[in-house]
């Protein structure tokens, strides 16, 4: 083994003696100055080297479930903050997942998705959607009524979308005047997108022409190409076109773009003039980018 036991003894009372005083700090200790004898390396001497094994396998677990509820915390923080300054009154939220937009008390929010929530539960592999209300597209946003909301809300859903400026556009015409449209985005640095390239500006355009078409397959195989690997074995080049064509045609769900905080913002401010929204506010939490864009006055439904 390349870590003897001795140093993994070492290392797991290290690790207990760092998580009593984190609960120390966090009032959970119940006597500061008393060492319990599981932080002692002798205290672990004498076990059994299949039992350290499973307790250091639950150590593990336990810090990274610890380390992603942390992470969690500051995203649901981050997009709450978002929410107390720019949502109030009436308005949706599309493809809410598990893990719903935190929004102010007294705003009134309607849940919707293209799956119902048999179909949510089964795709997110666990229960904790929100019920969903109604079926919307969140590339059309067809049924929503023009100008009938404050706010829409969108988190991880338009780099599933082939058009995303022609989202926003959608989005926009169902929000009232000086109405408020929050976008939560992956930045790709930081997920599995990390190796692909990165969405321009000019392909967004093309996208918002053509409603994706032109650049559709480019997408699949960027997905096959770059993140595939990630999680199964590579597939050969000159096999990419034709698996890209067969996923495309077969309507699985990928990132069809990606971006990083700053190609996010960059896009937005092709498609302000276009569409006729300005960004208000902007911000990077984790894994993620959180703009806010402000409906202009004058901005007719159409």
């Amino acid at each position: 083994m390349v870590q003897t036991w001795a140093s993994f003894i070492s290392r797991s009372a290290a690790w207990a003696v760092r998580r009593a005083k984190r609960r120390t700090e966090h009032g959970t200790h119940q006597d500061s100055g008393t060492t319990n004898e599981d932080e002692d390396p002798a205290f672990w001497a004498t076990h059994p080297h299949d039992d350290l094994a499973k307790r250091c396998a639950a150590l593990h677990a336990e810090s990274r479930r610890a380390y992603q509820e942390r992470l969690d915390a500051e995203i649901r923080g981050a997009r709450a903050g978002m929410a107390a300054v720019f949502v109030h009154g009436t308005g949706i939220e599309v493809g809410a997942g598990t893990r719903p937009w935190p929004v102010p008390q007294g705003v009134t929010i309607l849940y919707g998705d293209i799956r119902n929530d048999a179909e949510l539960q089964r795709y997110f592999d666990k229960a904790g959607s929100p019920s969903v209300d109604r079926t919307i597209d969140a590339q059309t946003y067809a049924g929503v009524a023009d100008e009938s909301c404050d706010f829409v809300l969108s988190a991880h859903v338009i780099e599933h979308l082939f058009d995303p400026l022609g989202s926003i556009a959608a989005a926009m015409r169902t929000l009232k005047p000086n109405g408020v449209h929050l976008i939560a985005a992956p930045d790709m640095r930081f997920t599995f997108d990390c190796k692909r390239p990165e969405t321009t500006v000019e392909h967004i355009l093309r996208d918002f022409e053509d409603g994706g078409e032109s650049t559709r397959l480019q997408a699949y195989e960027e997905h096959c190409r770059f993140v595939h690997p990630t999680w199964s074995p590579p597939i050969p080049e000159h096999q990419i076109p034709a698996t890209a064509r067969q996923i495309c045609e077969g309507g699985m769900d990928v990132h069809v773009h990606a971006w990083t905080y700053d190609g996010f913002a960059a896009m937005l401010a092709a498609g302000a003039g276009l569409i006729g929204f300005r960004v208000e506010a902007g911000m990077t939490v984790v894994n993620e980018s959180i703009f806010a864009l402000r409906k202009m006055k004058d901005q007719a439904a159409s």
